[in-house]
C-alpha cells in the first residue's frame, strides 16, 4: 500500500476516459491537496514535493463507484471490516461503495447510518451507508426513511432477503417516492428457492443438488414491476441473474418506469456447468446460472439495459466455506476483481468497449446513488484509478487484502490490473 508523504500527484500522459463527458483523451492531471488542479498536456509543476506517476499507455479512469458491497460490519469483524473492506475497494480500483444492511445488527436505525459514516471517515474509501427497508430485515415492519435518509441513508434495501408480503413491499414503495432514494432489491421468492444449492437445470440434476429456478427471481421482479407502476417508486433491481429479468426491465424501461438494475462479475464470467467441480466459492446467491442466462446478461449489458456492474463482495470464513457444497454458505468476494474480470469478458471477449464498462462501474452507479462521483473534473477531489489493460494476472488466494479469500477468480486469468487508485485526493494504493 502506498505511504508516500507527498500531498500532490502528477500523472503524466494517460488517456483518460471521462464518462461524465464522453470524451477520451491524452492528457495530464496534476493534483494539489488533494483536488485536482489541472487537465492538460504537458503540465509543469516545478516542484520537487509531487508524487510522479507515468501513465503513459495507461487508462486514467475515474474510481469505480461499487454500489453493493457486504462489509460485515458491525456483527462479523472476523469476515470483513471497514477498513480492511476500504482496502480491498481500492486495490480493485473503487473509491466508493455502497454497504448493504444485512449486518449484526441490520442497519436499520439512525445510530448504525451515523455508526458506518463516523466509522469510515479515516477509511481508505468513501463508504455510504445503504439502510435497511424493514426492522430487522424481516418484511414487516417498515423502518424510519425519513430520519434514516436525513441521517445519510445512500438507499433502502434488504439485501440478502426479499420483502415476501406485496402489501408490505408496495407501501414502502409508495413511502419511499417521499425520499428519492432507490429502493436495491434483492428479487428472490423464498418459498419456490427454499432448499436450493444451485440454479435447476440440467447441471442441478447431474449432480443431484437442490436446484433454485429462476421463478424464483422473475416471479419477484415482475410483482415489484407491476408495483413501481402503481407507486411511482424508483426502483434498483440488484445482481440481476436471468434471461427473463433482463427482458422484463428492458420492456419496463421501454415504457418509461423508473427501473435501473445491476449484474454482478462473476455472473458475467460463469454458467453453471462450472459447478460440477463444487467449488463452493461458486456457490453464490442468486446462484451461477444456465449459458442462456449469461448470454442474455452480456447482452443486456451491451445493450444498456443492465445499468451497472457491482461485485456483490460477500466475504466469507474458511470455515463457512471449507466445507461440504450443501453445508457451504452463499457468497463470493469481488471488490479486488472487479474490473478485472469484467474487462476480461466484456472488452476482451464481447469485444465492448472500455469507455462502456467504465461508464457501468463509475458514472452510472454513482448517477443510480444520485451521489456526485464518476467524474475527473478541476475543483473536484481526485478518486482516480490508473489501469494497464495489457497485464494479466493469475489471481490467487494469497494475492487478496480482504479479510475473507472466498474468491470465484482463484485460479482464473485475467486482464486489467490496477496499478494505482488515488481515493479522497490521496495515493491509496500502488501495485508492486
Amino acid at each position: 500500500m502506498a505511504k508516500n508523504e507527498k500531498k500532490n500527484i502528477l500523472i503524466k500522459s494517460g488517456t483518460i476516459i471521462d464518462p461524465a463527458k464522453g470524451n477520451e483523451f491524452v492528457s495530464d492531471i496534476y493534483i494539489k491537496d488533494g483536488i485536482i488542479a489541472g487537465i492538460k498536456e504537458n503540465i509543469k509543476t516545478g516542484e520537487d514535493d509531487a508524487v510522479k506517476i507515468d501513465a503513459e499507455g495507461l487508462i486514467v479512469s475515474p474510481g469505480f463507484v461499487d454500489m453493493h458491497v457486504h462489509l460485515r460490519d458491525p456483527g462479523s469483524e472476523d469476515e470483513e471490516t471497514i477498513e480492511t473492506g476500504a482496502l480491498a475497494a481500492v486495490k480493485g480500483g473503487v473509491t466508493t461503495v455502497a454497504c448493504m444492511p444485512n449486518t449484526n445488527p441490520a442497519i436499520d436505525s439512525d445510530a448504525l447510518v451515523k455508526y458506518i459514516l463516523e466509522k469510515s471517515q479515516d477509511a481508505a474509501c468513501s463508504i455510504l451507508p445503504v439502510a435497511a427497508m424493514t426492522r430487522d430485515l424481516k418484511g414487516k415492519d417498515i423502518t424510519g426513511m425519513g430520519i434514516l435518509s436525513e441521517t445519510g441513508a445512500a438507499g433502502f434495501s434488504d439485501d440478502g432477503k426479499c420483502v415476501a408480503d406485496s402489501r408490505v413491499m408496495y407501501e414502502i414503495m409508495r413511502y419511499s417516492t417521499q425520499f428519492g432514494l432507490p429502493l436495491i432489491l434483492h428479487e428472490e421468492d423464498c418459498f419456490l428457492s427454499e432448499g436450493g444449492l444451485m440454479h435447476e437445470g440440467h447441471y442441478s440434476s447431474m449432480l443431484g443438488l437442490e436446484g433454485i429456478s429462476s421463478l424464483s427471481e422473475n416471479v419477484m421482479i415482475a410483482r415489484d414491476i407491476m408495483l413501481a407502476r402503481k407507486s411511482g417508486a424508483r426502483i434498483h433491481i440488484t445482481h440481476l441473474s436471468t434471461r427473463g429479468g433482463v427482458e422484463m426491465i428492458k420492456k419496463a424501461k421501454g415504457e418509461g418506469l423508473n427501473i435501473t438494475c445491476d449484474v454482478t462479475p462473476h455472473h458475467l464470467f460463469f454458467n453453471d456447468s462450472y459447478l460440477t467441480s463444487f467449488n463452493t466459492n461458486l456457490k453464490v446467491k442468486p446462484p451461477i446460472r444456465s449459458e442462456e442466462d449469461r448470454k442474455a446478461l452480456l447482452s443486456g449489458v451491451k445493450e444498456g439495459v443492465i445499468d451497472a456492474i457491482a461485485s456483490d463482495h460477500a466475504p466469507h470464513l474458511d470455515t463457512e466455506k471449507n466445507t461440504t457444497f450443501k453445508l457451504a454458505s452463499f457468497g463470493t468476494i469481488g471488490l479486488e476483481t472487479l474490473f478485472a474480470a469484467a474487462y476480461t469478458k466484456l472488452c476482451l471477449e464481447e469485444k465492448m468497449s472500455i469507455s462502456q464498462l467504465v461508464n457501468s462501474i463509475t458514472i452510472l452507479p454513482a448517477k443510480i446513488l444520485g451521489i456526485d462521483a464518476g467524474k475527473i473534473e478541476v475543483g473536484k477531489t481526485a478518486n482516480i484509478t490508473v489501469i494497464d489493460t495489457d497485464a494479466e494476472e493469475e489471481i490467487k488466494r494469497e494475492s487478496f487484502i480482504s479479510k475473507s479469500k472466498n474468491s470465484a477468480f482463484i485460479g482464473q486469468k485475467l486482464k486489467g490490473k490496477i496499478i494505482y487508485t488515488i481515493s479522497k485526493g490521496k495515493l491509496a494504493y500502488m501495485s508492486k
